[in-house]
């Protein structure tokens, strides 16, 4: 069938809206027709599902947003597998060939050759997985199922299932129905997507390592060996984009064995009105109670906000939103066997009532993987397609997450099956950058930059150093990157004072008083972006006058360091303080070199030259450097009392 009329719509059923999911996402496989693209895509329905199941999706698809006359740009055709091949090719003809954008679903691969050879690619969907049903039931029911729920509900056949599944009737009654009236000869093994477990994930340290010990606690605790009192029940996971927090919370829930809730602000604001939203997060809680053990997953936590920083017209709404989730987390009626796992990528802008013990009270920062994590992790993605050296891929794709790796991997196994061959090395490495190599008067400037800071951090007794590097390759993808490190491992401060924070100003300057010094003027890499050295100076010294007390004036401003948190007029005066501070640091860093200045060009050489320097052979050519005084100037006074220390980088 190829006429279609813009009054159809996408069923109001719970199967027509995960079938609807199903169609889009085998659409946005094709990024460039799912942007409005001219093209031929022929979609291959998922086992036992007939083209006529996604007939409202290919309708409501391709007519959306268009004039009356789409049906002269844009069409369909369904083929089922009885279908002859002449009637296909006849209907191809008219229902999709003229047509500038067209899909066929089609039930069998087996096409002829004049669809074949026209389209632009072939797509196999998926069956409906546990996310897409409960996705459909909250769409189309409002009720709130759990993956466990959903993938007991997909073991029954599919118009069994549909018919237990009422609007108010809740998911527990539904299943009980099934269990009851369904014959154990009727049920059906459903396509689930697979989630790894940790034991197979690569790159993510503590938050691994504390995810592996819940599931060893979740086993006590089930046989009653473990009080649940006992157990770690919240957890904060924060990172980039694309680091895998979602992936580690799925992979959390398989290896602990346990119903995985996944939900978000979004999804929740979704429903409507604040009551709505209420509901929705209440409704998901309960759902997770009502399976225990469960893990609760909510993404984007930052998203929910907090109350110190709520404001205007809406605040009273988002307040409101705040409390009841600390509700939930604090779980009046009862969170026993629920564990909750909080993602975000701005830890900071969370309530911190939301961090306090018994909720979220543990944060593990999940970093961008390694290059040996990063290696690891792509042997795992390419499996049994891996019959090269790959080692060379570890420095060009620094910086990349692992969903940047997967996204890597897929268009190289692409591009292998376009030309009907094994996959190469080259097939990875075309899609990444040429690498820019660090030489001659940039590695330069990087060593002088880097000499500056291993001058003044030792004079100073900033820390102990651990040693000084530079890169030997940048990655063009990255607009801001570290070219070099000067490494110090401070003790951690619990009584800091103003000549401490002083020192940590000095030090961040050093790189920028060495270029000036040997070069007569300092490159933009020490003032360029907000993890810059002058950036990180500014906001110390913002810090010192505006929180801390330890400026001119005995006061308190603001509720954080940035400019945007204090009242504009305050900004003038302060202005002319944050910069007497850098300017009084600048200088003492100056004199420092300058008296060091034997001892700088030495370190600058063998920077240069080696592209590290040790503890050891900085105390060597200290030694070779005659008449080296070491300078009184502004002496750090620092008297703290530390437990710990923590390796810090003072980067270029």
């Amino acid at each position: 069938m190829s006429v279609f009329s813009r009054t159809e719509k996408i069923g109001s059923g719970v199967l027509d809206h995960a079938f609807h999911r199903i169609f889009l996402a085998s659409i946005h496989t094709q990024p460039a027709f799912a942007l409005g693209a001219p093209g031929l895509l022929v979609l291959l329905t998922p086992p036992a599902q007939s083209a006529e199941d996604f007939e409202p999706s290919a309708t409501v698809y391709l007519n959306e947003n268009l004039e009356a006359s789409s049906s002269l740009t844009s069409g369909y055709l369904l083929v089922a597998a009885k279908d002859k091949p002449e009637r296909i090719k006849a209907s191809f003809q008219s229902a999709c060939f003229p047509k500038r954008r067209a899909i066929v679903i089609s039930e069998t691969p087996i096409l002829p050759t004049e669809i074949l050879v026209a389209a632009d690619a072939t797509v196999q969907m998926e069956s409906v997985t546990p996310a897409d049903l409960r996705e459909a039931c909250r769409t189309a029911l409002d009720l709130s199922i759990t993956t466990g729920q959903a993938s007991r509900l997909l073991t029954y056949p599919r118009d069994i299932m549909v018919s237990a599944l009422r609007r108010d009737r809740p998911i527990s009654d539904s299943l009980q129905r099934l269990k009851r009236f369904a014959p154990e000869t009727t049920r059906v093994v459903p396509s689930i997507e697979s989630s790894p477990r940790l034991d197979e994930l690569h790159g993510y340290g503590e938050a691994k390592q504390w995810g592996l010990q819940l599931a060893d606690d979740l086993k006590r605790w089930k046989r009653g060996s473990l009080k649940w009192s006992d157990v770690d029940r919240g957890l904060l996971v924060s990172g980039p984009p694309g680091v895998g927090k979602t992936v580690f919370a799925k992979a959390l829930a398989a290896t602990c064995e346990v119903n995985f809730v996944a939900t978000s602000l979004s999804q929740w604001q979704a429903k409507g009105s604040l009551n709505d939203l209420l509901k929705a997060m209440r409704s998901d809680f309960q759902a997770a109670a009502n399976e225990a053990p469960s893990i609760i997953f909510i993404d984007e936590l930052d998203s929910v906000g907090s109350r110190e920083a709520f404001s205007g017209d809406y605040a009273n709404y988002s307040v409101q939103v705040v409390n009841a989730l600390l509700e939930c987390l604090d779980g009046a009626a009862s969170r026993d066997g629920v564990v909750v796992v909080g993602a975000t990528n701005h830890p900071d802008k969370i309530d911190p009532a939301v961090l306090r013990p018994g909720r979220l009270d543990r944060h593990v920062a999940i970093k961008l993987p390694s290059e040996e994590d990063r290696l690891a992790i792509l042997r795992q993605l390419l499996g049994r397609d891996l019959t090269f050296d790959i080692r060379e891929l570890g420095p060009q794709t620094e910086g990349m997450a692992g969903a940047d790796l997967a996204q890597l991997v897929r268009d190289g196994k692409k591009n292998a099956r376009r030309e009907a061959r094994a996959l190469k090395l080259t097939d990875l490495s075309a899609t990444l950058p040429e690498m820019l190599h660090v030489v001659g008067e940039y590695r330069r400037c990087v060593a002088i930059h880097e000499a500056g800071h291993t001058i003044v951090g030792t004079v100073i007794d900033y820390g102990k150093f651990l040693g000084a590097f530079i890169r030997n390759q940048l990655n063009p993808r990255f607009r801001t990157q570290s070219a070099g490190s000067a490494v110090f491992e401070r003790p951690m401060n619990l009584f800091g004072n103003a000549q401490q924070y002083r020192d940590e100003i000095c030090i961040l300057l050093s790189g920028m008083a060495a270029e000036r010094l040997v070069l007569g003027s300092h490159g933009h890499g020490s003032g360029a972006g907000r993890d810059s050295d002058l950036a990180a100076a500014t906001d110390l010294a913002l810090l010192m006058e505006t929180k801390l007390g330890m400026g001119n004036r005995l006061l308190q401003l603001g509720t954080g360091t940035a400019w945007d948190a204090i009242g504009n007029q305050q900004v003038p005066w302060l202005v002319d303080r944050v910069d007497s501070i850098l300017s009084e640091e600048m200088k003492r860093s100056e004199e420092i070199l300058r008296e060091q200045k034997t001892l700088l060009l030495k370190v600058v050489n063998d920077l240069y030259e080696h592209g590290c320097m040790s503890p050891a052979r900085l105390d060597e050519l200290r030694r070779e450097t005659s008449n080296l005084k070491r300078p009184n100037i502004y002496p750090s006074t620092r008297k703290s009392r530390t437990t710990r220390s923590t390796k810090q980088e003072i980067r270029s």
